[in-house]
């Protein structure tokens, strides 16, 4: 059944199955608010009505979802979004604090590391509805706390209008995993931190490690060679693949050559560049 958005002359706002109220959100007149709503609804149309217009009953109370992000998802948020105890203006010049909260914060603003876990807790709690709301199919626990993590940093809407989520409610669970990668560009411009939090996600959505995207970067062979834990993780995708290479941790000639095999068997251009392609086709 159809999703209807009914704006009431009294600045309340609600989403609407049929006649069916599904949640009644009060505005206040404030701007913020009424965005909000307009964030976190799947509803494709809306209209303007009268406040008595039709019945509504009381404001339905806030929902809590039934499901929760796992302990993995909240870990893969905090080590990409970072706490901060003291209020600071984000990139936009917004007042924020903790693990990105930024309802009622002004510049001044202290907390505790507790108070900021309590924070982070009440901000997630809105990204497991929409998620709740969104996704038609059973899904586990790992993809449903990856596709809480893709909300919470880049928001509900851009889960609903995405072609992953298309893709997941048909049960195309490897065409759905694909898509994560697509959404690393702020201002068409694709960046590294949004790449490594898309890779760590798909990873979870898949049950696997997301710790080594914390490192991720465009790895080849360079000199001074390379030398991290997550060269060591791409030689161990190319030793599951069949390459005869040490899991050293260093972007060697050894992997180098690998690496161009490789590609070259999956058909890619062989440039030893080991980029967001390459580690899907590695089964990373």
């Amino acid at each position: 059944m159809q999703r209807i958005l009914k704006i009431f002359d009294d600045y309340q706002v609600g989403e609407f199955e049929g006649n069916q109220p599904l949640r009644v959100v009060d505005t206040q007149g404030k701007v913020q608010l009424l965005i909000k709503a307009l964030q976190f609804t799947l509803a494709d149309s809306f209209m303007i009505e009268q406040a008595d217009s039709i019945p509504r009953g009381e404001v339905l109370p806030p929902r809590s979802s039934s499901r929760k992000i796992n302990r993995e998802g909240i870990k893969l948020i905090k080590a990409f979004e970072g706490v901060e105890l003291e209020a600071y203006l984000d990139a936009v010049g917004v007042p924020t604090i903790g693990y990105g909260h930024t309802k009622d914060v002004f510049l001044g603003m202290t907390i505790t590391q507790a108070e900021a876990e309590e924070l982070l807790r009440q901000d997630i709690e809105e990204f497991e509805i929409a998620v709740e709301d969104a996704v038609q199919v059973e899904i586990n626990d790992h993809q449903f706390s990856a596709l809480v993590s893709f909300c919470f940093n880049l928001g509900a809407n851009s889960l609903f209008k995405s072609t992953l989520l298309k893709f997941l409610n048909v049960r195309k669970l490897q065409e759905a995993s694909l898509e994560f990668a697509r959404w690393n560009k702020a201002g068409g411009q694709p960046l590294l931190g949004l790449t490594r939090r898309r890779m760590a996600e798909r990873a979870l959505f898949l049950g696997k490690p997301w710790q080594p995207f914390l490192e991720y970067e465009l790895l080849q062979l360079t000199q001074p060679k390379i030398q991290s834990e997550y060269v060591r993780y791409i030689q161990n995708g190319l030793q599951k693949a069949g390459f005869d290479v040490q899991a050293n941790g260093i972007f060697d000639f050894e992997t180098d050559k690998a690496i161009k095999q490789f590609q070259a068997q999956k058909g890619f251009e062989a440039d030893g560049i080991v980029g967001p392609i390459t580690v899907t086709a590695l089964g990373l």
